[in-house]
């Protein structure tokens, strides 16, 4: 491993109607996006088509007097949800991305609080808005409607035969200071805020991120586009650098698209590097070799450990599950699992971790293909600054947000003399690495000043076999907020535990962190175990939403 080397060259774009414009000529009739239908059936989009129709239907909304103004997007990934946040961003106007597994109530809100005048919406939402006054709806799908896609792709593509010229000038209008998008944070801890980036903001982490990460021609994600970390890094990221993007609609078939588009490289969050490693390790049982998988994940870590080189252990029941082309797994979202990690190295496949939040465009620091350390989320993105206050991680650079919509005090809130306050507490060593070591909300204060990070302990506690999800927190045993008990609320392994009874899978698990305990500091031992018999609800990209038991 190479401790420094030369930033990779990359496309850039200073706004999203200038990519528009660069694509057709530069990319021409290269796969740029590649989709699959609910019966696996591919459709397949070049980059050519791909910006004919984000131009033909960007004129149509034009027309509609959608400049200056906010449009909802609400739906399942797909071309046509991609086709019309490039077309709307294009000519000034704000895409607002919709987390379409909230409540009813709560994605109403959304747009509501975001001040949509239309909205897009896929078919299983058009519902919402029957009683949504003052909103009109544009299809996103074939249906029998003006407003359908289709019809709005018709009535675009014969608009741009005499005004091509036209949409072109009012895309070069647009400024790369303009807000691009508002999208909601993930909200772990509080209600989700909405944050405006710019196409400046959007434009330049989504094509810097390649400067540090080489991902290969095929890249493919299934997380979804109405959050910034699969929007940006994900799709505008692949597609600046004309490179063919896979895209999966729902996320009951992300498993099996990933396997009809053979990537190289994969998005993911650490809950889906956990399903592909248990249908891995399923698939080597059928095939018997799941004890021989195992040896060679001795040998790998045992090499490892000594900076020596290992072949990778190669069989097909990796191949069944992840086709036969990856080769890098990009993990963000949440803190990576440092044995999943290695698991995957055994198998020949890289994981690098990330770093980032919604205000910060999202990326902030990546691990890169020769420069990587698995318990770190990597180095700073070109031109980002980084400073650490009192532990917090604070930012300053081009990908910083310009504020939350409609909400100056709390933009106000999270920074300090310029420079955004992440919340999360972490380091930076001498090499440039960036740590990320707990949330700073989710900090334990003892009345004796001590204080404790929950995230190092749920670490150490999922290493325990029979542990599945875990979240540790300061629980009241007082009359003062610092006069807590350090406790544990734990969903135990339905595989794992499977015909035990719930005593004797609470007794293992306390065994286990008696012994755990005997290795901390006294303030660091956990008092109380509560078991749960139900998954921790999680967020759009699956972080487990932390709250007070």
């Amino acid at each position: 491993m190479r401790l420094d080397y030369p930033l990779n060259n990359v496309n850039t774009y200073e706004t999203v109607g200038e990519f528009l414009q660069k694509a057709e000529s530069r990319f021409g009739d290269r796969p740029a996006v590649t989709v699959y239908d609910w019966e696996g059936k591919e459709h397949c989009y070049t980059y050519r088509m791909l910006a004919r129709d984000a131009k033909a239907i960007a004129l149509v909304l034009l027309d509609m007097g959608i400049a200056g103004k906010h449009l909802a997007i609400a739906g399942e990934n797909g071309y046509e949800w991609l086709v019309m946040f490039l077309a709307c961003c294009s000519v000034g106007a704000v895409a607002l991305p919709v987390d379409v597994e909230q409540q009813d109530e709560k994605i109403l809100q959304c747009i509501r609080y975001g001040d949509s005048c239309m909205a897009a919406v896929s078919r299983e939402y058009e519902f919402l808005f029957q009683d949504f006054p003052g909103c009109p709806v544009l299809c996103l799908w074939d249906a029998h409607s003006d407003n359908s896609f289709p019809s709005l792709l018709l009535r675009g593509y014969e608009a741009l035969k005499s005004r091509e010229e036209e949409l072109n000038l009012a895309m070069d209008k647009v400024q790369a200071d303009e807000t691009a998008v508002i999208i909601y944070t993930s909200g772990t801890l509080s209600s989700p805020k909405p944050v405006m980036l710019s196409h400046g903001n959007i434009m330049f982490n989504a094509c810097h991120a390649q400067a540090l990460v080489e991902a290969g021609d095929k890249a493919y994600t299934c997380l979804p586009l109405y959050h910034a970390y699969s929007l940006v890094c994900g799709a505008l990221n692949v597609l600046t650098q004309g490179q063919h993007l896979g895209l999966n609609g729902s996320v009951k078939n992300w498993m099996r698209d990933l396997r009809l588009f053979c990537p190289e490289m994969i998005l993911l969050v650490p809950m889906m590097m956990e399903s592909l490693i248990r249908s891995i390790r399923l698939e080597q049982k059928r095939d018997g070799t799941r004890e021989e998988a195992k040896k060679a994940l001795k040998r790998y870590q045992s090499r490892k450990k000594y900076h020596l080189s290992c072949s990778p252990f190669v069989h097909d029941a990796l191949t069944r599950v992840l086709g036969d082309s990856v080769s890098l797994i990009i993990c963000g979202g949440a803190q990576q699992n440092e044995r999943l990690a290695q698991e995957f190295g055994c198998y020949g496949i890289c994981v690098l971790q990330g770093y980032g939040v919604t205000e910060c465009g999202p990326l902030i620091s990546v691990n890169r293909n020769r420069r990587h350390r698995e318990n770190s989320v990597g180095v700073l993105l070109p031109e980002t600054r980084v400073k650490i206050r009192d532990g917090e991680i604070l930012v300053k650079g081009p990908s910083v947000f310009k504020g939350y919509y409609k909400a100056d005090g709390e933009t106000k809130k999270a920074f300090s003399d310029g420079w955004f306050c992440t919340g999360d507490l972490g380091y930076m060593d001498r090499k440039g690495f960036l740590y990320i070591t707990g949330r700073k909300k989710n900090l334990v204060v003892f009345s004796n000043g001590k204080k404790v990070v929950p995230e190092e302990l749920e670490e150490l506690i999922l290493q325990i076999p029979l542990v599945r999800e875990v979240m540790v927190y300061g629980a009241s045993n007082g009359q003062t907020a610092d006069d807590v008990k350090l406790s544990a609320v734990i969903y135990a392994d339905p595989q794992k535990t499977r015909g035990m009874t719930s005593y004797e899978v609470l007794e293992r698990i306390q065994e286990e962190i008696y012994e755990l305990n005997k290795k901390l500091p006294f303030h660091k031992r956990i008092q109380l175990i509560r078991m749960t018999e139900a998954e921790f609800k999680k967020t759009s990209i699956y972080k487990i939403k932390r709250g007070r038991f």
